[in-house]
Parts: C-alpha cells; sequence; structure tokens
C-alpha cells in the first residue's frame, strides 16, 4: 500500500494556480499518485470561487478511483475574512468531513452554496434553487433569467451524455459592487475532447473545445443532446450579456470574452490535464433585461 501523500494547497488558489495541484495529484497516466492523498489547507489565504468547484471536482475524481482524502486546516482559523471561513460557509467542509468546522458556519446572503447535483435531480433543482437564488441576487424576476436556466440544464445533458457521468458540482458567488455573479460548474467524467476526437482524431484538445461551441455540432451521443449546450451558453453569455465563458477540459482551454461588443475566443493548451471539463460564467448584472410574466390578466366587467 502506498504511502500517504501530503499535498499543499496553493497561497492563492485561483485558476491559474490550480496546475501545481493537479500535477502534484494526478500521474502521467492519469491516475491519482496515491490511494492516500492529504490536503493541507493551512497555506491558503485567498481562494476563488471557482477554486472551490476545482478543489470538490477533483476530491470526487479521487473518492471516484478509490483514493482515501483526508483534510488538514489550521487549529485557530485566523481573524477576518479569511478563505478558511469561506469555505466553511460555503458548504465545503460540511460535505467532505460531513460538519462545519465552526460554530457559527451559515451561508452568506450572496453565495449560491457548493452542490452536487445528479442530472435526475438537475431540473427541479435549477427551477427550484438555481433560479431562485439567481433572480433574487440581481434583483430580477425569474422570467428575465430563463436562458441561463436553460443553458445549464443543456450543461448536464452534455454531462449525461459526453463526460459518461450523473453528477456535476456546481458554486456561485455574487458580487455586488461590480454587479457581477461568477457561476462554476464542472464533472468529473471523460472531457469533452475525449468525445469530440472521436468524430476528428486529428483534433488537440484546444481545437476539439473550439468545435463543440459551433452551433449545431453534436457527438450525437444520445438523440436527447441536440448539439446547443455550449453554442447557446457562449452565445447567451458573451454575446447578449457581454459576461465572459472559461472552459478548460483535458488539456484544452478555452476564453471567450466580448471585447467593444464582439465575441472573442482564444484556445490554448495546458501542460496540466484537468480531469472531466470546468466551466467559468461571468454574468453582468446590468446587462440583463427585466422581463415579466406575460400571462394576461383577466377583469369581469358585472
Amino acid at each position: 500500500m502506498s504511502e500517504q501523500l501530503v499535498v499543499r494547497i496553493p497561497n492563492r488558489f485561483l485558476r491559474r494556480t490550480m496546475y501545481s495541484l493537479l500535477d502534484n495529484v494526478i500521474d502521467r497516466d492519469l491516475n491519482p499518485k496515491s490511494a492516500h492523498i492529504k490536503f493541507d489547507f493551512r497555506p491558503l489565504t485567498f481562494i476563488e470561487p471557482t477554486g472551490i468547484t476545482i478543489l470538490s471536482n477533483l476530491f470526487e475524481w479521487l473518492i471516484k478511483r478509490g483514493t482515501r482524502v483526508t483534510l488538514s486546516y489550521p487549529a485557530q482559523i485566523p481573524s477576518g475574512d479569511h478563505p478558511i471561513k469561506f469555505l466553511d460557509d460555503s458548504g465545503f467542509f460540511k460535505r467532505y468531513l460531513g460538519k462545519e468546522i465552526r460554530e457559527h458556519a451559515a451561508v452568506r446572503q450572496t453565495t449560491m452554496p457548493l452542490e452536487k447535483v445528479s442530472y435526475s435531480n438537475s431540473f427541479q433543482w435549477l427551477n427550484n434553487v438555481f433560479v431562485t437564488w439567481l433572480s433574487n441576487a440581481l434583483d430580477v424576476t425569474s422570467e428575465s433569467v430563463t436562458d441561463f436556466r436553460v443553458c445549464l440544464e443543456e450543461l448536464f445533458n452534455n454531462i449525461k451524455d459526453h463526460a459518461n457521468e450523473d453528477t456535476g458540482c456546481i458554486f456561485a458567488q455574487h458580487y455586488p459592487r461590480n454587479n457581477e455573479v461568477k457561476i462554476s460548474i464542472s464533472d468529473f467524467g471523460v472531457g469533452i475532447p475525449h468525445n469530440v476526437k472521436l468524430q476528428n482524431r486529428t483534433f488537440d484538445d484546444a481545437e476539439a473545445l473550439l468545435a463543440a461551441i459551433e452551433e449545431g455540432f453534436s457527438t450525437q451521443s444520445t438523440p436527447r443532446n441536440r448539439g446547443v449546450g455550449l453554442h447557446t451558453l457562449v452565445k447567451n453569455v458573451v454575446e447578449h450579456n457581454k459576461g465572459c465563458v472559461y472552459i478548460h477540459s483535458n488539456n484544452g482551454i478555452l476564453s471567450c470574452t466580448s471585447v467593444n461588443n464582439i465575441p472573442m475566443f482564444e484556445a490554448n493548451l495546458s501542460e496540466s490535464f484537468y480531469p472531466g471539463t470546468l466551466i467559468e460564467i461571468v454574468l453582468k448584472g446590468e446587462n440583463i433585461e427585466q422581463l415579466y410574466d406575460n400571462e394576461e390578466e383577466f377583469a369581469w366587467d358585472w
């Protein structure tokens, strides 16, 4: 049996600093480097919302492969708005330790806590939980965010059909000062490039991601998947909302942004392997149109 591997969480855990963590955990054959990995959170001084989804996705990937995952954190949590408190309030420790680590841990008003959502429950969860939280955060009606709900429904279709998985991790954070919402969703399946390259083996992982956002593209894995998920997501978020979409799957990275109201796409290859697919969405609150229910009200004259 292999010895326990201790891996330190980066001091500042961002999308761009996750690579050392991934490389310390995943070997060249894309297997866990140890049967028991302890993650040391003591160096952590900052974590962005997407970092929570990355950690959750990595933990789920390891657990699925039989790895024992344990955690260590400061015995005395520093005062102030420390990232350990943010993780605790976000439901991270409750999910992976079975309990909060602070007596008064509570979900923050600006946070939609970490959730592991199965495909079978995704439509109910999106309608009853996500739409309510998002519309309240942006102070708009539920009808105003319907397009984004549909986008996430399609993403869960993709998880089911393309990732060969039934579950995705999702987390969201509202930034009132910037009037933005950052949503991150990840699965620990085979990854988008894996299925795209079944159709075109000449693609590298970056080219596969560019193909996956083309209108009408589909791996045609099932009749249910209409090939509209990623294209619709990019169109609604980047073209209509002027927000951003970032996708990292396997060794491919795709950034979709709006520059002078023109969608711009940048695809690159990463030396580090991301297990499954990570999608980060940034919504601009000021660009969401306030919509109302179109049902007519009837008045009776007596």
